[in-house]
Formats: structure tokens, sequence, C-alpha cells
């Protein structure tokens, strides 16, 4: 594959686009020029991650015994738990007034972004195409789409509103929720297989 077509693929499975709702779900109750500052932050987390990821992933993870079932298993409960406070936010908001915190790496540079997948991706390729340059390139062009999407992804509040964002925020909390579902299972099933060849 091509450097662009390798950083198409990050991009597409970072999902920046996709996930922007449940991002801006997470600091709405931030002002604008915060939450940009916030997103701008987490790129660079997501991708310092994806760079850590490919080389020294798959030798870190061996040396932990930690399987990619154990990876997907652990990112889809993550994302469950963000699920339910997303779904209930507003009845939790209503019983505590709770200090602004800011994300800090988690849950947006991972696992949303910087995902079970994506870094399951990243050490496919990385075996596949033999060339840890060409990877890094493909991560870095398909960083500054990501980037761009995120800083951008603010301006749905201003669009959507209080009501339409908090609806939303529900919304992909479900959305969220059945994703973290089907990591769950899917690293099960790779569990399941793991146990059929030994």
């Amino acid at each position: 594959m091509s450097v662009l077509q390798l950083a198409f693929s990050f991009f597409i499975v970072a999902n920046p686009v996709g996930n922007c709702p449940t991002i801006i779900a997470l600091i709405k109750d931030h002002d604008l020029s915060r939450q940009q500052k916030i997103l701008f932050r987490e790129s660079i987390f997501s991708m310092i991650l994806a760079i850590i990821f490919l080389f020294v992933g798959e030798s870190f993870l061996s040396y932990l015994h930690i399987e990619n079932y154990a990876l997907k298993v652990s990112g889809g409960i993550l994302l469950f738990v963000v699920a339910l406070k997303m779904i209930f936010s507003s009845a939790n908001s209503a019983q505590t007034q709770a200090p602004k915190q800011d994300p800090f790496i988690v849950p947006i540079a991972t696992p949303l972004i910087s995902g079970a997948g994506l870094l399951t991706m990243i050490m496919v390729y990385s075996q596949k195409e033999a060339n840890d340059f060409k990877i890094l390139l493909a991560i870095l062009i398909a960083w500054i789409g990501v980037t761009a999407v995120l800083v951008t992804a603010p301006y749905m509040q201003i669009i959507l509103g209080k009501r339409g964002l908090a609806a939303l925020e529900q919304l992909m909390g479900m959305l969220l929720a059945m994703i973290s579902i089907e990591m769950i299972v899917q690293g099960a099933t790779l569990f399941m297989q793991t146990l059929q060849t030994v």
C-alpha cells in the first residue's frame, strides 16, 4: 500500500467525524476556546499513542503477555462505562454540581480516537510493510485530517444548541454502548479462538 492509502485507512479507523458528537458531549461544559484547546491536545496525545504503538506496541504487549483479545475487551469495558455516563448524565447533573474537568487522554485520545482497532491495525501493517518510516509518515498525514476535524468539532454545539446536544449525547451514549459490547464480543471471540488452538 502507498503512504496515502495507509494514511486514509488510519483516518477512517480513527473515525474523528463519527466520534464528533460523542466527543463534544464529553466537553460541552467548557467554552468554545477551551474546547478547541482540549481537542487539539487530545489529538496530539492520540497521535503520540499511535506512534508509540508503532515502535513498541507489539514488544510491550508480548512482554506483558497481553493478547489482542485483552486489548479489545478492556477497551470495550472502558467505552461502556463512558456510555453509561453519557446516557445518565442529566440525572447525575441534577443531583450534584460537579466541577468542570478536562478529559485527559481517556476517553478522547484513547479509546475514542486511538482505540484498540487502530492500534491493532498499526501493529498489523507494521509487520506487513516492514517499513516503520512509511507507517510513521502515514500516521502523521492521517493526523493532519484528524486534528482538523477535532478542532472544528465544537461548532456543532453552536449549531445544535443545548437541548439538541443533550438529546444527541444520550443517543450517542446508546450507540457507544452497542459499540462497546461489540468490542467485548470480538475480544471474547478471539479468546475462544485462542483456547481452541491451544
